[in-house]
């Protein structure tokens, strides 16, 4: 072989070992990035949760054992608006499902994250049984896999609420 031969595999090597490094780099800095920019999306869309409670606190009423909810009037326009609120945290779910199970592989820090926003869902579900019912009958307007999630959950807490039920029932 001769010596221009060699060079040129030299340098052919070694273009593509940079190569292959840059590669590794971008891929690298482009995955964290689409995180930061998901995570920061995420905590937008749950600051303009917060916006809209601060805007209009008979929103409060969602929940079932908060104390607005025992004061609120029943009109048909303040049902109408507290079911578009739940159907924002409805697709607000559906797009942090859609991240954590689909659009990444999970690192720690995902797994991390997702288990807070789980228990953060948990938590939403549990005490907001209008949600629960809303979602029951729009489950089939969402992906499947969400789907079956946010049912597991719901049927999960009514088996607790039912066995509350009869549990108290037992103690009579």
């Amino acid at each position: 072989m001769s010596t221009t031969a060699m060079v040129t595999l030299f340098i052919s090597i070694f273009s593509l070992t940079i190569s292959g490094i840059v590669a590794f780099i971008t891929y690298r800095y482009n995955t964290v990035e689409i995180r930061n920019n998901a995570r920061l999306e995420h905590n937008k869309l749950l600051l303009e949760i917060d916006r809209m409670y601060i805007d209009d606190p008979d929103l409060w009423s969602i929940y079932d054992n908060h104390p607005i909810s025992k004061h609120i009037e029943r009109t048909p326009l303040k049902k109408g608006k507290r079911e578009a609120f739940i159907y924002y945290y409805l697709n607000f779910f559906d797009i942090i499902y859609d991240f954590y199970h689909k659009q990444i592989y999970k690192n720690k820090n995902d797994r991390n994250d997702w288990d807070s926003w789980d228990s953060y869902i948990r938590h939403f579900f549990q005490g907001c049984t209008m949600a629960r019912e809303m979602f029951k009958d729009s489950s089939e307007w969402y992906d499947k896999d969400f789907a079956k999630y946010i049912l597991k959950i719901i049927r999960e807490i009514e088996w607790k609420d039912y066995d509350r039920f009869v549990e108290d029932k037992d103690e009579v």
